[in-house]
């Protein structure tokens, strides 16, 4: 599977941006901007808020004539995650190396926190740091963000950083289009992931599907040769046959997210027009996806109650075995060993797919939500703040990153890395990024998201026909998005 999405991302034209400065020309604004600093007693940037009281860390003197800068991030993610801070903080000192040999007068260190909490109580507690002017240099957060941040000025624009950096050219391009609005660059990609159909290969075999038909599954949807309607057949054979209990044989994840978007994608759907940057809702493709979840509730291999379950019990259920077939993430499968007791012999079993397409012939989906570290507008040292990131960014990080917590590779050099070559999954799945969606960038993303899945709430718990949800939610986004959505 590497060779082969290897061999088609060879042949992509890669864009070379003109307009680059020179690293040495920006040490030298450095220099002089912190001499300035320090003769005006200037601070350095302030803490994020949190449980402990913030307040400004300021440049000190290290070695004489050399000052030192601390700057702070804040990052989110499973314990098995923590190389989203912890490459940051490691990459200090290979900035530290560059800027002596530039003979820069400045030196960094970093501060901060890496955070296992919800994402909701995770972006809220950095939006209030940002209006008290009390947020990081560096925040680490969904791609999606960009638009509503730079909306409301949180974060800057770093085309004149990156675009002068080797790291520019070996990101794969798709994920700078990720972070990419109003044609300037907005953040720097810190991992992406592809979200699978997984199943139990065993419970195929119980089946009486043989080890070749297990194999050519995941072709099979990649070909458009199995549709959503043979998975909901599928899902309902492992549940007549005792495999999985009833309501078990087809989970979603159990709260809100952007994996549902798979399924509108499979049938056609759109979600923003390249011409304009609007939202775009199809109303036919809404309506099949709804239908389509409709169908699994009144099959009995969806339970009416799954949308709001509690993570632990979804994970704990998926582990054991007592659920047929489910869409999650890649990087679960290093949760499920790390926290669920996932073993060696159950990851081998573990079966993966695209997600199918709604319609024979068409190719199966995913969807792809990169991480992204933004610099933020309240940082007084944005230029370090932005080589630091880029630091952090290298084949050797990046991959260390990706194997442990089972992230795809963001650059095309880290394939060539033995620790992600010798990588069972991510090498089966690394052919998913071609056929990955992202989800818009826009401000108003956030009100069409909630619309979107309150019919889909809806409707899984059976208040709503697929009919009523879709009107439902046009009116919603007519009522309050108006001419920043365009309904087909």
């Amino acid at each position: 599977m590497v060779g082969r999405w290897t061999e088609r991302r060879s042949r992509r034209t890669l864009r070379v941006v003109g307009g680059r400065a020179p690293w040495r020309a920006l040490a030298a604004v450095l220099v002089a901007s912190l001499v300035l600093l320090a003769g005006c007693g200037g601070q350095g940037s302030q803490a994020p808020a949190g449980d402990q009281e913030a307040g400004g860390a300021g440049s000190s003197g290290g070695e004489q004539g050399v000052q030192t800068v601390t700057l702070r991030a804040m990052t989110i993610g499973k314990p098995t995650e923590h190389w989203r801070f912890d490459n940051l903080k490691e990459a200090v000192e290979r900035l530290n190396q560059k800027l002596e040999q530039e003979g820069a007068n400045v030196r960094v260190q970093l501060e901060g926190t890496h955070e296992d909490r919800p994402w909701d109580e995770y972006k809220q507690r950095f939006i209030l740091a940002a209006e008290a002017g009390k947020a990081p240099d560096i925040i680490l957060s969904g791609h999606e963000d960009v638009a509503p941040w730079a909306a409301a000025g949180h974060i800057i624009p770093l085309d004149e950083y990156v675009k002068d950096s080797p790291v520019y050219q070996d990101v794969f391009p798709t994920l700078w289009e990720s972070v990419t609005l109003d044609g300037k660059i907005w953040g720097i990609p810190q991992d992406t992931e592809a979200r699978p159909l997984y199943f139990w290969k065993s419970h195929l075999k119980q089946l009486g599907w043989t080890d070749e038909q297990i194999a050519q599954l995941p072709e099979r949807i990649e070909k458009g040769e199995f549709t959503l309607d043979d998975l909901l057949d599928l899902a309902k054979q492992l549940q007549d046959r005792g495999i999985v209990p009833e309501g078990q044989g087809l989970w979603t994840r159990p709260q809100p997210g952007v994996d549902f978007y798979m399924f509108y994608l499979a049938y056609g759907g759109a979600m923003q027009d390249p011409e304009t940057g609007k939202l775009v809702l199809d109303k036919q493709a809404l309506l099949k996806e709804y239908q389509f979840f409709a169908r699994a509730r009144e099959l009995g291999v969806l339970k009416p109650s799954l949308l709001g379950t509690d993570w632990s019990i979804w994970h704990r259920t998926v582990t054991s075995k007592q659920v047929g077939l489910w869409v999650g993430g890649s990087w679960q499968v290093a949760e499920w060993q790390d926290q669920y007791g996932l073993s060696d012999a159950d990851v081998q079993d573990l079966g993966y797919a695209l997600l199918p397409a709604g319609e024979k012939g068409q190719p199966g989906v995913t969807l792809s939500h990169p991480l992204v570290y933004m610099v933020t507008k309240y940082s007084q040292h944005p230029e370090l703040a932005a080589r630091l990131i880029l630091e952090a960014t290298n084949p050797e990080f990046n991959t260390r990153h990706a194997v442990e917590s089972n992230h795809l590779a963001i650059m095309k050099s880290q394939l060539d890395q033995p620790a992600y070559k010798e990588n069972r999954l991510l090498g089966d799945l690394a052919y998913m990024v071609e056929y990955a969606g992202f989800v818009p960038l826009h401000e108003q993303f956030g009100n069409y998201d909630q619309a979107i899945y309150r019919g889909l709430s809806a409707v899984v718990a059976g208040q709503m026909t697929p009919e009523q949800a879709v009107d439902t939610v046009v009116q919603q986004l007519q009522s309050q998005l108006r001419d920043e959505v365009i309904i087909r």
